[in-house]
């Protein structure tokens, strides 16, 4: 839901629909390749890790990525980069075939939140984590238990991001974009010395959902 314009009972009755299930839990889930999830932005909230695999898969700067995929909002101090919609409001790099079968063109470099999809991650405590039952493939599949290195690495690298952010704002004094463009340097720099986080084939060994 970040990045939609909702009310407070709006986005209560939402999250009061959400299945709630603990890290060790199993879930049932296939997808339908309907591109539903894809078709409501901007609603992705993406790390400076999810930009710099991106924008690297797609062999751009993440300055020229940020320009034309990305709409950053300073909420206060802080800024949030969401993945931008095209005029219907799909995300820019779902595709589809002359069957009508929906695709990811960006899939192997995909954000960790759509990664994860239809899972979401509302905290940090790792010790549960809600799947949304608005996807048409959630019930559907085999029973299997949750992604839960995957989960693990997502809220890594949330906190990571935040925990730069506020070092740079709040104890540098570095304003929202300076701060935050200067995180982004620091992540690409790290990439390209062959950081972990940045390796995508070690990111789906972490498994998928």
């Amino acid at each position: 839901m970040a990045g939609i314009d909702v009310s407070i009972d709006e986005l209560e009755e939402y999250t009061s629909k959400l299945i709630r299930v603990p890290l060790g839990g199993m879930f049932r889930f296939r997808c339908t390749r309907c591109g539903r999830c894809c078709s409501g932005g901007p609603n992705v909230v993406l790390t400076i890790f999810d930009v710099v695999r991106m924008a690297r898969f797609l062999r751009v700067s993440w300055r020229n990525f940020l320009r034309g995929y990305v709409k950053i909002v300073v909420a206060d101090v802080y800024p949030f980069m969401l993945l931008r919609g095209d005029e219907r409001n799909r995300c820019f790099f779902l595709a589809e075939k002359h069957d009508g079968t929906k695709l990811c063109v960006i899939y192997p470099a995909r954000p960790m939140r759509c990664r994860l999809y239809p899972i979401l991650v509302e905290d940090f405590s790792v010790k549960h984590v809600f799947v949304d039952p608005k996807s048409p493939g959630v019930g559907q599949g085999r029973l299997r238990p949750l992604p839960r290195r995957l989960i693990e690495q997502y809220v890594w690298e949330r906190k990571e991001h935040y925990q730069r952010l506020h070092k740079l704002i709040v104890n540098e004094g570095l304003p929202p974009l300076r701060a935050l463009y200067r995180a982004l340097e620091d992540a690409w720099a790290e990439a390209e010395k062959g950081a972990q986080w940045a390796d995508l084939d070690w990111l789906e060994s972490l498994g998928s959902v």
